[in-house]
């Protein structure tokens, strides 16, 4: 029973192992570039061995994109039990989504349109927090930060619209990934705030600056 449960346990600490190894080679290389041949080789086991535990990549990026999702939640999870403030969880993600972006490279964007799969997981996942999303935006307006007098549903669904841009747009070849998606995130913030919650946009803002973020 005990060697039963210990090869279990190797089995999910290499599971983990692979998926972290394939990620940062997909988000630095791109994911076409990337040949489960190549993942095998970097751990130095066998393709028989992946192909055992992932059928294909477009499997192991599902594994991957899903470990990152449980990753973002368990931090915002951490940053709402420090903080009842609505704009400083926005800007937790913010600064946390600025840093991801920031070692990606933009061919990861392009390729995932090769994944249909992938695309409907990620918009399914969306949808998850459609309502707790919503929910934020009504306390920040409880909170004087957001104002009274806009269909947030509308600015969600436009905000989740970011991906596709990021996705489909050619806008990658002409500016960063990091640009932007900060004067998307931005001119939506500016836009909903009121006067308190612009003074925070603007404060946070030159914090970033003096660290060198922006």
């Amino acid at each position: 029973m005990e060697t039963l449960r210990r090869k279990r346990n190797d089995k999910v600490k290499l599971k983990e192992q692979i998926v972290e190894t394939a990620m940062e080679a997909f988000t630095k290389l791109g994911i076409r570039c990337v040949r489960m041949d190549d993942i095998a080789l970097s751990l130095s086991i066998s393709k028989r061995t992946l192909y055992e535990l992932f059928r294909d990549k477009e499997n192991l990026l599902l594994e991957g994109l899903r470990m990152q999702q449980q990753q973002v939640n368990e931090a915002m999870i951490e940053v709402t039990t420090r903080t009842e403030n609505v704009l400083e969880v926005i800007f937790a993600f913010y600064k946390r989504k600025l840093s991801e972006l920031c070692n990606l490279n933009p061919q990861f964007f392009r390729d995932l349109r090769k994944y249909p799969k992938v695309l409907d997981y990620m918009r399914e996942e969306r949808k998850k927090y459609d309502s707790a999303i919503l929910k934020y935006f009504n306390r920040g307006v409880e909170q004087g930060i957001f104002r009274p007098d806009i269909n947030f549903d509308i600015i969600n669904q436009a905000m989740v619209m970011q991906m596709d841009l990021l996705i489909y747009s050619d806008m990658l070849e002409s500016y960063p990934l990091v640009e932007i998606y900060s004067e998307i995130t931005l001119l939506h913030m500016r836009g909903i705030t009121t006067r308190k919650g612009s003074e925070m946009v603007d404060a946070f803002l030159c914090q970033m600056k003096e660290k060198q973020f922006v």
